[in-house]
């Protein structure tokens, strides 16, 4: 099987990891603490993800971009690498429930009510498994064939109700305390500017090593700005207040748009940008869940991991939590202080390996 991509393949892979899932709750994560200001708090929120992910880059340089999972190995030794790794399984396998789970959860409450949730929890895990079965540059070369179609769908919608925007929603500007502001960045710091990291068991397979931190940051902040411009727009189309209420604010504001009598419904484009990113990001999730595997246990071989890995997603997915609030309200209590955990443990790892000189051996690709 084949794995390797290239730097062009990396940046659209950060991009849609980035879009997937944040681009329909953005909005209200933000809005629930700044309220007209959520898009400074989207703007805060990418500023400190950028400065997180240059000291991630920087550190992962100076292990010459071997993958996360022999780097801790490495920096820790064997005993407390596997340890680790056996963590980083767990925060992908984690992520990967929860990412799941919002789809279900957005399928069942805005477009087929009727509809099972193990119909798209299933059908998402079973994309992810075969993609990883067949090598992670499935979805390199699929990234550059969906993307620029996703993003000609984006935009277009955006331009249909860009003649509701009103710039008194976004008044008073700045009237909220900065620790509001910092409140709604706070909720979106770690979704997804910190979970991004997980990308770190893929940059061994890049073609030009020396491009890395190019394409990565591109990724990054093409995300990053199209999250700014998704808030600045839904609070002024839309109005703080209305944000709040809505659970996926950028797909509510589409339901309006009518071009002709018979084209209706248009907000289903945008569902399906964000699916695509769904995707991707349950990707990148199994493949770190199985790479870390094949690590720990020495396997010749990922794929024996891939359906326990599936079937642990679904299980997990479906006994997280009870309801979609209940999902929101432990994503923007909790998320960031919960991946910043997992930021700081490999970052302080990966300085005492630099201390100790244990940053030159070579990583092994997978088969």
């Amino acid at each position: 099987m084949k794995h390797t991509i290239n730097q062009w393949q990396l940046a659209l892979i950060v991009f849609s990891f980035i879009m997937g899932s944040s681009m329909l709750m953005a909005p209200n994560l933000t809005a629930f603490s700044a309220s007209q200001d959520a898009w400074i708090s989207m703007t805060l929120a990418v500023g400190v993800g950028v400065l997180l992910n240059v000291l991630w880059l920087f550190l992962m340089k100076k292990y010459e971009f071997q993958s996360i999972f022999r780097i801790t190995e490495l920096a820790a030794g064997k005993v407390m690498g596997t340890i680790l790794n056996a963590i980083i399984v767990f925060y992908a396998i984690h992520l990967a429930a929860y990412v799941v789970r919002n789809l279900s959860n957005f399928m069942i409450s805005n477009v087929i009510p009727e509809s099972s949730p193990w119909t798209f929890q299933i059908m998402m895990i079973l994309l992810a498994i075969y993609s990883c079965y067949y090598g992670f540059n499935n979805i390199g070369r699929v990234s550059e064939f969906f993307n620029p179609w996703m993003m000609l769908l984006f935009a277009g919608s955006l331009l249909l109700v860009i003649n509701k925007f009103q710039f008194s929603n976004l008044k008073p500007v700045l009237d909220q305390k900065f620790i509001k502001i910092a409140e709604g960045a706070y909720m979106t710091i770690g979704f997804p500017f910190i979970e991004v990291l997980l990308l770190g068991s893929v940059f061994v397979f890049v073609k030009q090593k020396e491009k890395i931190i190019k394409s990565y940051m591109s990724g990054l902040l093409w995300g990053g700005a199209v999250l700014i411009i998704v808030v600045f727009l839904a609070v002024g189309i839309e109005g703080q207040y209305m944000v709040k209420r809505q659970s996926f604010p950028t797909f509510d504001l589409m339901r309006d748009i009518s071009v002709i009598v018979i084209f209706e419904r248009i907000e289903v484009l945008i569902a399906v940008v964000w699916i695509f990113g769904i995707l991707v990001k349950v990707i990148v999730c199994l493949f770190a869940a199985v790479s870390g595997l094949q690590q720990i246990s020495g396997h010749s071989n990922y794929r024996a991991f891939l359906l326990p890995c599936g079937i642990i997603i679904w299980a997990m997915g479906n006994h997280e939590h009870d309801n979609l609030m209940e999902f929101i309200d432990f994503v923007g209590q909790n998320w960031t202080l919960w991946w910043f955990t997992l930021y700081v443990i490999l970052v302080l790892v990966m300085v005492v390996g630099l201390i100790r000189k244990k940053n030159n051996s070579t990583g092994s690709m997978m088969t």
